[in-house]
C-alpha cells in the first residue's frame, strides 16, 4: 500500500475524526518565551512520534533554545513550521505572551491566574480571544491529586541545589566539605549524571570526610507527595538513615558523622489541636483555624537543612513564622581561622521548593533564580542578601523554575502524563457549552479555565478575588 493510501486510510478511521472537519487532528508545540532558562517541552520527540504514527499532524514551532533539538522532532515526525495557526490544539509549558495567543484555539499551559496574583494580563487575552484554556495544575483526580506535573523534577533539582549551597555555605564558615563537589542541578545533562556525582560525595563521606566538629546532620523533608519524594530521591545518594521526628534530640547527641540523617515530617508530627484533641486531617482541612503548629519547637531546633515541599493555603498554621526564625539564627558571626570554627547555629540551609511568597515559612519574601540561586537571610535584621555566602544568616533557595534546570528529564517525565489527555482535550468543541458535551471527561472539563469568552463556572471565584485585590 503506498504512503499517501496507508495515511488516508489512519485519518479516516482515527477515533477524533468526526470531530474535526479535515482529515487529521492537528495539535501543536509552541516555543517558550517566558525565561531564557525555560528549555522544556510538554512532549519529547519519542512521544511526538507516538502521536504521528496515531494519525495526529504535530506542529512543533522552532526554537534553538529547546533541549531537544529541531533534528530530532523532525526525525519523529513532527512539522516544523513557524506558523502553527492551523493546529487544532497549541500546547506549551509556561505562559505565553498575550499577543502570541491565536483566537478560538484550544491551549494548554501552566498559569498563575487561579490565585488571581499574576498572570492576569495573559487571562485577559485567553478570554478577549475566546480561547478555551487548560491549566495543567488543574488536572486532577476525584481526590484532588494533580496528574500532569513537574513535582518530582523540582524535587530532584532542589535537592541538588541545595547541597551545592550547603556546601558553599560551610565553606564561608571556615569548613571545606565533600558537598563542594556538587553543583547546582543545571551543570549536569541528565538526572543519572547528577546521582552518579552526588554519589561520589556519599562515598568521601563514609571515608570520614566530613568533620567531626560539624556533628551529625539531620534533613528535614516536608510533606510526602512528588516533591519530597523526588528530593529524598537524589538525597539517597548519600550515606544516610531515616528517623522518626520524635528521634530527633538524640541524633543531635549520639549520631554518627559518616552518614547523613533525614526525618520525614507529615502533618501529624507538627499540627496539635488547640483543645488538646488528637490530630484529625478531615477536621484539620475543615477548620485549620483551630490547629497550631509545634514544628518550630518540636523539629527545626535540630534541623541542619530543610526541605520544604508542602502546598499552604492561608489560614492554615505556619511553619516558621517571622518572630521564630529569630530564635533560630545567631544575631552575630564570629570567625576565627586560628582553631577548628563553631558553627553559629544549627539551621544552616532551606530549599523552599514550593516557593510560596510569605507561605509556610513565612519569612520567605522573594523567590531566588536560576542565574542567582541563593540569599542569605537574616532574621534580626529582615534583610536577604544574594551573591554571597558570607555573614550572619541562614541561606535559602527558593527558585519558583527549578525543573527547567534539567530539561530533559523534565520533559521526559512530563509528556508522558499529559500524552493521555491530549485527545480528551482535543474532543472539547470550544463553541459549545461544556454542560452539552457529555463526552467530555470530568478530569478535563474541571481543568479548563475558560471557555467561549468566559471563565468556566468552577473559576468564577477568580473575576471576585481581582475586585477584591484591586479595591
Amino acid at each position: 500500500m503506498s504512503t499517501w493510501r496507508r495515511l488516508s486510510c489512519l485519518n479516516f478511521n482515527h477515533p477524533l475524526r468526526r470531530y474535526f472537519t479535515d482529515t487529521r487532528p492537528v495539535i501543536a508545540l509552541c516555543r517558550e518565551e517566558s525565561s531564557v532558562w525555560e528549555r522544556r517541552a510538554p512532549l519529547n520527540p519519542g512521544q511526538v512520534g507516538r502521536l504521528v504514527k496515531e494519525g495526529y499532524t504535530v506542529l512543533v514551532q522552532p526554537s534553538t533554545r529547546r533541549a531537544y533539538s529541531i533534528p530530532e522532532y523532525k526525525m519523529n515526525g513532527a512539522v516544523i513550521r513557524e506558523d502553527i495557526s492551523e493546529a487544532h490544539a497549541i500546547f506549551g509549558v509556561k505562559f505565553l505572551p498575550p499577543e502570541c495567543i491565536i483566537p478560538k484555539k484550544r491551549y494548554a499551559f501552566f498559569s498563575r491566574s487561579v490565585r488571581a496574583q499574576s498572570d492576569m494580563n495573559v487571562l485577559d487575552a485567553l478570554l478577549e480571544k475566546e480561547v478555551c484554556f487548560m491549566d495543567y495544575k488543574k488536572i486532577v483526580d476525584k481526590n484532588g491529586k494533580r496528574l500532569v506535573t513537574f513535582g518530582k523534577m523540582a524535587g530532584i533539582a532542589g535537592m541538588i541545589n541545595i547541597l551545592h549551597g550547603l556546601g558553599l555555605r560551610l565553606l564561608s564558615l571556615g569548613y571545606h566539605t565533600p558537598f563542594m563537589h556538587v553543583g547546582c542541578a543545571h551543570n549536569y545533562p541528565t538526572v543519572s549524571t547528577a546521582k552518579a556525582a552526588i554519589s561520589s560525595v556519599g562515598r568521601e563521606i563514609q571515608c570520614g570526610l566530613l568533620p567531626d566538629s560539624l556533628g551529625p546532620m539531620i534533613f528535614t523533608f516536608t510533606g510526602a507527595g512528588n516533591v519530597s519524594q523526588g528530593a529524598q530521591e537524589v538525597f539517597q545518594g548519600l550515606p544516610h538513615e531515616f528517623v522518626s521526628p520524635r528521634d530527633l534530640k538524640e541524633v543531635t547527641e549520639k549520631g554518627n558523622t559518616k552518614r547523613i540523617y533525614a526525618t520525614v515530617v507529615g502533618k501529624k508530627d507538627h499540627l496539635e489541636h488547640v483543645d488538646g484533641c488528637k490530630f484529625d486531617v478531615q477536621d484539620f482541612i475543615k477548620h485549620p483555624e483551630n490547629y497550631h503548629s509545634s514544628f518550630n519547637e518540636k523539629i527545626i531546633p535540630y534541623t541542619t537543612c530543610l526541605i520544604n515541599g508542602i502546598y499552604w493555603a492561608p489560614g492554615s498554621p505556619r511553619l516558621i513564622t517571622i518572630e521564630q526564625s529569630k530564635q533560630l539564627q545567631a544575631k552575630e558571626l564570629t570567625m576565627s581561622f586560628t582553631e577548628v570554627p563553631c558553627l553559629p547555629q544549627r539551621l544552616l540551609a532551606i530549599c523552599d521548593i514550593s516557593a510560596d511568597i510569605n507561605g509556610s515559612l513565612e519569612f520567605m519574601s522573594q523567590c531566588t533564580s536560576i542565574d542567582s540561586p541563593f540569599v542569605l537571610y537574616n532574621a534580626h535584621t529582615g534583610e536577604c542578601q544574594s551573591n554571597t555566602m558570607s555573614g550572619p544568616g541562614i541561606v535559602i533557595s527558593s527558585m519558583d523554575n527549578m525543573p527547567a534546570q534539567l530539561p530533559h528529564d523534565s520533559t521526559d517525565l512530563f509528556g508522558a502524563m499529559l500524552l493521555p489527555h491530549i485527545r480528551e482535550f482535543l474532543k472539547v468543541d470550544p463553541d459549545k457549552s461544556l454542560g452539552s458535551q457529555q463526552d467530555i471527561s470530568d478530569v478535563v472539563k474541571n481543568a479548563l479555565l475558560t471557555h467561549n469568552g468566559k471563565l468556566t463556572e468552577k473559576f468564577q471565584y477568580i473575576a471576585e478575588l481581582r475586585k477584591t485585590q484591586q479595591q
